[in-house]
């Protein structure tokens, strides 16, 4: 009996190997985080500003509203090989757009700054005078301080509201949708700038609590 008894675990536990070895491995998803650049089906090309979450395990993208239009499958490629996911809200002109990742994605609440993730555990307001900085792979991680709040700018045809402005510079080719932060907390995303790191300049910047607020979303 007893030589039947461990002979039947024997047989349970070289059965459960080798379905584990029959079992292909599932592949795992590109790892996304704000201020990656990605690529939309419609043409545009932005910089995700943050991953956000609405309490559940679905992951989202922020971005500037004017980055893709309703319907767009957004890449982490230029060659649009690697789907991450598609535009789940757009409002443009100004506003903001929404991407759900699909659920392959990994989606960290990090920002990219010096090629590693930095993580970003809540938002913030901007205040006038308060610190903020800029990560982006054209001219590093710039900081200022916050000069003005609740502007109204045109930007590629389109109108934004509750901008704040910084005399963070920027250099060009930066993507829109850039992420600003401040220690750990997210600020804004970048939709616009004037001169660059050589001159100095102004960079224009969404507040990221209007999209957490209008999208019922959250940073941390």
């Amino acid at each position: 009996m007893r030589l039947l008894r461990y002979g039947s675990a024997l047989f349970a536990l070289l059965t459960a190997v080798s379905l584990l070895i029959a079992t292909p491995a599932v592949a795992a998803g590109p790892t996304v985080r704000g201020g990656d650049r990605v690529y939309s089906s419609s043409g545009g090309s932005c910089a995700i500003g943050f991953n956000a979450h609405g309490g559940g395990i679905q992951r989202y993208g922020l971005l500037p509203g004017g980055c893709g239009g309703a319907g767009a499958t957004w890449y982490a490629d230029a060659a649009l090989t690697v789907p991450i996911g598609t535009t789940a809200g757009s409002s443009f002109p100004g506003g903001w757009g929404l991407i759900q990742y699909n659920a392959t994605v990994n989606a960290p609440g990090e920002i990219s700054v010096g090629g590693a993730g930095y993580p970003i555990t809540g938002a913030a307001s901007p205040v006038v005078g308060g610190r903020v900085c800029l990560a982006a792979p054209t001219s590093g991680t710039t900081c200022g301080t916050v000069t003005a709040v609740n502007l109204t700018i045109n930007v590629g045809g389109g109108t934004y509201t509750g901008v704040f402005a910084a005399n963070v510079c920027v250099e060009p080719g930066t993507a829109p949708g850039t992420p600003s932060f401040s220690g750990s907390a997210g600020v804004g995303v970048l939709i616009g700038s004037s001169g660059n790191c050589a001159t100095g300049g102004t960079s224009y910047h969404l507040p990221v609590v209007q999209a957490l607020n209008s999208f019922g979303l959250s940073l941390t």
